[in-house]
Protein backbone atom coordinates (compact mmCIF):
# COMPACT_ATOMS: atom_id res chain seq x y z
CA UNK A 1 0.00 0.00 0.00
CA UNK A 2 1.67 3.24 -1.15
CA UNK A 3 2.64 5.52 1.71
CA UNK A 4 0.44 8.65 2.57
CA UNK A 5 1.89 12.19 1.55
CA UNK A 6 2.27 14.58 3.85
CA UNK A 7 1.73 18.30 4.04
CA UNK A 8 3.32 21.01 6.20
CA UNK A 9 1.46 23.41 7.71
CA UNK A 10 3.36 25.77 9.44
CA UNK A 11 0.99 28.18 12.03
CA UNK A 12 1.45 31.26 13.79
CA UNK A 13 -1.06 29.64 16.99
CA UNK A 14 0.30 33.02 18.82
CA UNK A 15 -0.97 35.64 17.28
CA UNK A 16 -4.33 36.21 18.46
CA UNK A 17 -5.04 39.18 16.80
CA UNK A 18 -8.08 39.65 14.46
CA UNK A 19 -5.59 39.64 11.14
CA UNK A 20 -3.97 36.23 13.04
CA UNK A 21 -6.63 34.56 13.50
CA UNK A 22 -8.09 35.35 9.78
CA UNK A 23 -4.55 34.01 8.83
CA UNK A 24 -4.68 30.88 10.57
CA UNK A 25 -8.18 29.86 9.65
CA UNK A 26 -7.21 30.41 5.79
CA UNK A 27 -4.13 28.18 6.49
CA UNK A 28 -5.97 25.59 7.87
CA UNK A 29 -9.06 25.68 5.38
CA UNK A 30 -6.81 25.55 1.90
CA UNK A 31 -4.56 22.89 3.72
CA UNK A 32 -7.11 20.64 4.74
CA UNK A 33 -9.33 20.30 2.13
CA UNK A 34 -6.06 19.55 0.33
CA UNK A 35 -5.23 16.90 2.25
CA UNK A 36 -9.18 15.33 1.74
CA UNK A 37 -8.56 15.41 -2.04
CA UNK A 38 -4.75 13.87 -1.81
CA UNK A 39 -5.67 11.42 1.05
CA UNK A 40 -2.43 13.00 2.84
CA UNK A 41 -1.45 13.67 6.21
CA UNK A 42 -1.07 17.09 8.06
CA UNK A 43 1.78 17.92 9.76
CA UNK A 44 0.88 20.53 12.15
CA UNK A 45 3.83 22.62 12.87
CA UNK A 46 4.81 26.04 15.50
CA UNK A 47 7.93 26.96 16.38
CA UNK A 48 8.87 28.82 19.27
CA UNK A 49 10.81 31.76 18.29
CA UNK A 50 13.80 32.24 20.63
CA UNK A 51 13.07 35.73 19.73
CA UNK A 52 10.03 36.00 21.83
CA UNK A 53 11.24 34.00 24.85
CA UNK A 54 9.01 35.05 28.29
CA UNK A 55 10.87 37.79 30.71
CA UNK A 56 11.18 34.90 32.70
CA UNK A 57 13.87 33.29 30.21
CA UNK A 58 16.14 32.31 32.52
CA UNK A 59 13.64 31.14 35.16
CA UNK A 60 13.06 27.10 34.23
CA UNK A 61 9.88 26.56 35.46
CA UNK A 62 8.62 29.79 33.82
CA UNK A 63 10.29 28.62 30.43
CA UNK A 64 9.00 24.91 31.10
CA UNK A 65 5.08 26.65 31.64
CA UNK A 66 5.37 28.84 28.10
CA UNK A 67 6.75 25.56 26.56
CA UNK A 68 3.72 23.85 27.96
CA UNK A 69 1.26 26.16 26.95
CA UNK A 70 2.28 25.82 23.70
CA UNK A 71 1.90 22.51 23.01
CA UNK A 72 -1.38 22.39 24.55
CA UNK A 73 -2.35 25.60 22.33
CA UNK A 74 -0.47 23.46 19.42
CA UNK A 75 -2.45 20.00 20.38
CA UNK A 76 -6.04 21.82 20.57
CA UNK A 77 -5.82 23.17 17.46
CA UNK A 78 -4.72 19.83 15.92
CA UNK A 79 -8.38 18.97 16.80
CA UNK A 80 -9.85 21.49 14.67
CA UNK A 81 -9.07 19.03 11.30
CA UNK A 82 -10.43 16.18 10.21
CA UNK A 83 -8.23 13.25 9.06
CA UNK A 84 -4.89 12.28 10.35
CA UNK A 85 -2.51 15.20 12.18
CA UNK A 86 0.54 15.30 13.79
CA UNK A 87 1.29 17.81 15.93
CA UNK A 88 4.90 19.05 15.90
CA UNK A 89 6.09 22.06 18.54
CA UNK A 90 9.95 23.22 17.71
CA UNK A 91 11.86 26.22 19.39
CA UNK A 92 14.03 27.86 17.57
CA UNK A 93 14.03 29.86 14.48
CA UNK A 94 10.83 29.42 12.45
CA UNK A 95 12.35 29.63 9.08
CA UNK A 96 15.22 27.08 9.66
CA UNK A 97 12.90 24.62 11.81
CA UNK A 98 10.21 25.03 8.64
CA UNK A 99 13.05 23.95 6.17
CA UNK A 100 14.76 21.60 8.13
CA UNK A 101 11.24 19.51 8.29
CA UNK A 102 10.81 20.06 4.27
CA UNK A 103 14.10 18.63 4.14
CA UNK A 104 13.40 15.50 6.38
CA UNK A 105 14.45 11.53 6.04
CA UNK A 106 9.90 11.66 4.79
CA UNK A 107 9.96 14.92 3.57
CA UNK A 108 6.09 16.62 3.36
CA UNK A 109 4.31 16.93 -0.61
CA UNK A 110 4.49 20.92 -0.05
CA UNK A 111 4.16 23.10 3.12
CA UNK A 112 1.28 25.48 3.84
CA UNK A 113 1.96 28.64 5.38
CA UNK A 114 0.56 32.23 5.07
CA UNK A 115 2.32 35.72 5.03
CA UNK A 116 1.29 39.06 7.01
CA UNK A 117 2.08 41.41 3.79
CA UNK A 118 3.44 44.58 3.95
CA UNK A 119 2.44 47.89 3.39
CA UNK A 120 4.73 50.95 2.15
CA UNK A 121 8.29 50.45 1.32
CA UNK A 122 8.04 47.06 3.30
CA UNK A 123 5.57 45.51 0.75
CA UNK A 124 8.29 44.58 -1.30
CA UNK A 125 8.19 41.64 0.97
CA UNK A 126 5.83 38.63 2.35
CA UNK A 127 8.04 38.76 5.59
CA UNK A 128 10.73 37.62 6.58
CA UNK A 129 9.50 34.22 7.22
CA UNK A 130 7.30 33.23 4.02
CA UNK A 131 10.04 35.11 2.35
CA UNK A 132 13.08 33.21 3.45
CA UNK A 133 11.40 29.41 3.19
CA UNK A 134 10.10 30.20 -0.29
CA UNK A 135 13.60 31.04 -1.30
CA UNK A 136 15.54 28.19 0.08
CA UNK A 137 12.38 25.00 0.20
CA UNK A 138 13.43 22.59 -1.75
CA UNK A 139 9.74 21.59 -1.79
CA UNK A 140 6.74 23.44 -3.43
CA UNK A 141 5.52 25.79 -0.66
CA UNK A 142 1.41 27.27 -1.14
CA UNK A 143 1.52 31.00 0.04
CA UNK A 144 -2.04 31.82 1.25
CA UNK A 145 -1.56 36.01 0.50
CA UNK A 146 -3.27 38.93 2.73
CA UNK A 147 -5.99 39.10 -0.24
CA UNK A 148 -6.86 35.11 -0.45
CA UNK A 149 -6.98 34.90 3.51
CA UNK A 150 -10.20 37.43 3.31
CA UNK A 151 -12.07 34.56 1.53
CA UNK A 152 -13.90 31.37 2.55
CA UNK A 153 -14.53 30.04 -1.13
CA UNK A 154 -11.35 29.10 -2.24
CA UNK A 155 -10.80 25.43 -2.86
CA UNK A 156 -14.31 24.83 -2.02
CA UNK A 157 -14.57 21.22 -0.60
CA UNK A 158 -17.78 21.21 -2.50
CA UNK A 159 -16.44 22.01 -5.65
CA UNK A 160 -15.94 19.00 -8.59
CA UNK A 161 -13.34 19.88 -9.74
CA UNK A 162 -10.37 22.01 -8.94
CA UNK A 163 -9.32 24.54 -11.86
CA UNK A 164 -5.74 25.29 -11.42
CA UNK A 165 -3.60 28.05 -13.11
CA UNK A 166 -0.11 27.75 -14.28
CA UNK A 167 1.88 30.68 -15.25
CA UNK A 168 4.41 29.80 -16.94
CA UNK A 169 7.51 31.27 -18.64
CA UNK A 170 7.45 28.72 -20.69
CA UNK A 171 11.40 28.44 -19.97
CA UNK A 172 13.14 26.21 -17.38
CA UNK A 173 12.34 28.43 -14.49
CA UNK A 174 8.27 26.93 -14.89
CA UNK A 175 9.26 23.68 -15.83
CA UNK A 176 9.22 21.93 -12.29
CA UNK A 177 6.42 24.01 -11.91
CA UNK A 178 4.64 22.37 -14.70
CA UNK A 179 5.60 19.01 -13.65
CA UNK A 180 4.23 19.10 -10.13
CA UNK A 181 0.65 20.99 -11.80
CA UNK A 182 0.37 17.55 -14.09
CA UNK A 183 1.07 15.58 -10.81
CA UNK A 184 -1.68 17.27 -8.90
CA UNK A 185 -3.80 17.41 -10.99
CA UNK A 186 -3.71 13.86 -11.99
CA UNK A 187 -4.37 12.89 -8.71
CA UNK A 188 -7.15 15.41 -7.40
CA UNK A 189 -8.74 15.65 -10.92
CA UNK A 190 -8.50 18.44 -11.15
CA UNK A 191 -8.53 20.71 -14.88
CA UNK A 192 -5.30 23.00 -15.27
CA UNK A 193 -4.65 26.31 -17.35
CA UNK A 194 -1.30 27.07 -18.82
CA UNK A 195 -1.37 30.72 -18.73
CA UNK A 196 1.80 32.94 -20.56
CA UNK A 197 2.19 36.68 -20.19
CA UNK A 198 5.00 37.43 -22.42
CA UNK A 199 4.44 41.80 -21.87
CA UNK A 200 7.39 42.18 -19.96
CA UNK A 201 9.39 40.13 -22.46
CA UNK A 202 7.78 42.25 -25.73
CA UNK A 203 8.35 45.48 -24.20
CA UNK A 204 12.53 44.36 -23.48
CA UNK A 205 12.62 43.23 -26.60
CA UNK A 206 11.09 46.78 -28.20
CA UNK A 207 13.71 48.36 -25.99
CA UNK A 208 16.70 46.35 -27.25
CA UNK A 209 16.11 47.03 -30.98
CA UNK A 210 15.08 50.45 -31.14
CA UNK A 211 17.19 53.08 -31.95
CA UNK A 212 16.43 56.40 -30.70
CA UNK A 213 13.29 58.12 -31.82
CA UNK A 214 13.28 55.13 -34.24
CA UNK A 215 11.49 51.77 -34.32
CA UNK A 216 12.69 48.98 -37.02
CA UNK A 217 10.51 48.07 -40.33
CA UNK A 218 10.73 44.38 -38.75
CA UNK A 219 10.22 44.78 -35.15
CA UNK A 220 5.87 43.48 -36.02
CA UNK A 221 7.52 40.28 -37.73
CA UNK A 222 9.68 39.63 -35.17
CA UNK A 223 7.03 39.94 -32.55
CA UNK A 224 4.63 38.01 -34.78
CA UNK A 225 7.21 35.35 -34.36
CA UNK A 226 7.65 35.26 -31.19
CA UNK A 227 3.91 35.23 -30.50
CA UNK A 228 4.16 32.29 -33.02
CA UNK A 229 6.62 30.45 -30.71
CA UNK A 230 4.64 30.88 -27.78
CA UNK A 231 1.25 29.57 -29.39
CA UNK A 232 3.41 26.29 -30.39
CA UNK A 233 5.15 25.57 -27.20
CA UNK A 234 1.68 26.12 -25.37
CA UNK A 235 0.03 23.82 -27.68
CA UNK A 236 3.01 21.13 -27.05
CA UNK A 237 2.91 21.35 -23.34
CA UNK A 238 -0.81 21.54 -23.40
CA UNK A 239 -0.62 18.18 -25.52
CA UNK A 240 1.75 16.46 -23.12
CA UNK A 241 -1.26 16.94 -20.10
CA UNK A 242 -4.02 15.90 -21.80
CA UNK A 243 -1.60 12.59 -22.67
CA UNK A 244 -0.91 12.19 -19.60
CA UNK A 245 -4.79 12.21 -18.78
CA UNK A 246 -5.38 15.79 -17.82
CA UNK A 247 -7.44 17.85 -18.94
CA UNK A 248 -6.08 21.30 -19.62
CA UNK A 249 -6.18 24.30 -22.02
CA UNK A 250 -3.79 27.51 -22.55
CA UNK A 251 -3.98 30.99 -22.70
CA UNK A 252 -1.72 33.82 -24.16
CA UNK A 253 -2.32 37.37 -23.06
CA UNK A 254 -0.91 39.84 -25.20
CA UNK A 255 -1.57 42.68 -23.40
CA UNK A 256 2.04 44.46 -22.88
CA UNK A 257 1.00 45.24 -19.41
CA UNK A 258 3.35 43.51 -16.94
CA UNK A 259 3.85 39.49 -15.82
CA UNK A 260 2.90 39.76 -12.54
CA UNK A 261 -0.45 41.96 -13.11
CA UNK A 262 -1.56 39.67 -16.01
CA UNK A 263 -1.46 36.82 -13.74
CA UNK A 264 -3.01 38.63 -10.91
CA UNK A 265 -6.09 39.43 -13.21
CA UNK A 266 -6.18 36.35 -14.95
CA UNK A 267 -6.23 34.78 -11.22
CA UNK A 268 -9.09 36.81 -10.30
CA UNK A 269 -11.25 34.64 -12.36
CA UNK A 270 -13.00 31.05 -11.30
CA UNK A 271 -10.02 29.51 -10.71
CA UNK A 272 -8.92 27.39 -7.18
CA UNK A 273 -5.06 27.91 -6.96
CA UNK A 274 -2.35 29.24 -8.89
CA UNK A 275 0.84 27.34 -9.39
CA UNK A 276 4.09 28.81 -10.33
CA UNK A 277 7.97 29.05 -10.24
CA UNK A 278 10.66 30.65 -9.30
CA UNK A 279 14.59 30.67 -9.47
CA UNK A 280 14.98 31.53 -5.78
CA UNK A 281 17.47 33.53 -5.80
CA UNK A 282 18.91 35.99 -3.51
CA UNK A 283 17.72 39.72 -2.58
CA UNK A 284 20.17 41.15 -4.40
CA UNK A 285 19.66 39.67 -7.37
CA UNK A 286 15.95 40.36 -7.23
CA UNK A 287 14.92 37.47 -9.59
CA UNK A 288 12.26 36.30 -11.14
CA UNK A 289 10.56 35.76 -7.79
CA UNK A 290 11.67 39.08 -6.30
CA UNK A 291 9.03 40.70 -9.16
CA UNK A 292 6.14 37.95 -10.65
CA UNK A 293 5.59 35.41 -7.98
CA UNK A 294 5.93 37.66 -5.30
CA UNK A 295 3.49 40.57 -6.72
CA UNK A 296 1.20 37.54 -7.18
CA UNK A 297 1.39 36.18 -3.48
CA UNK A 298 0.66 39.46 -2.28
CA UNK A 299 -2.81 40.56 -4.88
CA UNK A 300 -3.86 37.20 -5.64
CA UNK A 301 -7.05 36.39 -3.90
CA UNK A 302 -6.56 32.15 -3.97
CA UNK A 303 -3.28 30.28 -2.83
CA UNK A 304 -0.47 30.61 -4.62
CA UNK A 305 1.75 27.45 -4.89
CA UNK A 306 5.54 28.34 -5.31
CA UNK A 307 7.99 25.47 -7.21
CA UNK A 308 11.80 26.26 -7.05
CA UNK A 309 13.13 26.02 -10.23
CA UNK A 310 15.84 23.40 -9.36
CA UNK A 311 13.77 21.25 -7.66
Amino acid sequence: MPKRSIILVADDIEDRTDAGKRRSQAIRFAASVLAERLGAELNLLYVEDIKTLPSARFDLSGMQAWHDRHQHVLEETGKQFSGLVRCSLQSGSPVEEILKALRSKTPPELAVLGTRGKEGLQRLFLGSVAEEVIRRANRPVMVIGTEAQKKAWFLAADRLQLRILVATDLGNSSRAAERYALSLAKRTGARVFLFHAPGDNFRAMVENTMVPGMVPDDLDAILARVREDAVKTLQKKTGFFQRHGVACDYKLEESSASSASLIHQEAQKDYSLVIMGTHGRNVVLNAYFGSTARETILNATIPVIVVHSGR
